[in-house]
């Protein structure tokens, strides 16, 4: 009986760090109003090339998609979604 409970105590204890930041990230992430591939093809519009990557960051004070996109010309270049209205904040 008592190595049921501390096996269980152990498994808490290591599986516990690792489930908080999932928790913590499921929290934080703000509602989005449009997909991730719909502020793609936005972005798209605006900078030509091959989307890369697409994350949810804070810019200029707004939650956006920043959207990585690999030019021909340009090298990379990111692209702010807003992820409520899905208009473009910002490029970097």
């Amino acid at each position: 009986m008592k190595r049921a409970i501390h096996a269980g105590l152990l498994a808490i204890l290591l599986l516990a760090p690792v489930m908080a930041p999932a928790e913590a990230q499921r929290k934080s992430t703000p509602e989005a109003k449009i997909s991730p591939e719909q502020a793609s093809k936005i972005a798209l519009e605006k900078v030509p090339g091959n989307v890369t990557d697409v994350t949810i960051e804070r810019k200029h004070g707004k939650n956006v998609y920043v959207v990585e996109i690999q030019t021909t010309n340009e090298g990379e270049r990111d692209v702010f979604v807003d992820i409520k209205t899905g208009r473009i904040v910002g490029t970097d």
